[in-house]
């Protein structure tokens, strides 16, 4: 976030036993006022979120699946994930419906600020995404498993 343009800020979803220490880094980096841990949401919650998104950043390392990467899509928002991302690298095309960045702060907050500068971009981008998560389903799915045994 400290490579990230005001006025953006960085909503965070879920609990986890990080809070403490995202609190603590978030103090030493001069941006605390910029970020709302919101931890568990309901559903609701979830989609006004998603709604008032630029886009969703999602830096997991080596993710199975990243079925939040479909979930972002589905509402239309574009997704900057990291090379070493795992599962949403499936999902995420450089350029088309998001963003693939080098796993480190100052690239992450170039994808975003390449986005909050270009908010037709932003939109675009997430359109792509939802055209390419509501071509997934569970049969889909399946089948992609069972060709891989």
């Amino acid at each position: 976030l400290p490579y990230v343009d005001r006025p953006i800020r960085l909503v965070m979803v879920g609990e986890g036993t990080q809070r403490a220490l995202i609190e603590e880094v978030a103090e030493s980096l001069g941006v605390s006022d910029r970020i709302d841990l919101a931890g568990g949401v309901d559903e609701k919650r979830l989609i006004e979120l998603y709604a008032g998104a630029l886009a969703f950043v999602y830096r997991a390392f080596d993710e199975d699946y990243g079925y939040v990467t479909l979930e972002s899509f589905l509402a239309r928002k574009a997704v900057i994930t990291t090379t070493d991302a795992g599962g949403p690298l499936e999902f995420v095309e450089a350029g088309t419906n998001g963003f693939v960045a080098e796993p480190v702060p100052a690239a992450i907050a170039e994808a975003v600020n390449r986005l909050a500068a270009d908010r037709r971009r932003a939109a675009s981008l997430g359109d792509a995404g939802y055209e390419r998560a509501r071509l997934v389903t569970w049969e889909g799915v399946i089948e992609k498993l069972v060709q891989s045994r």
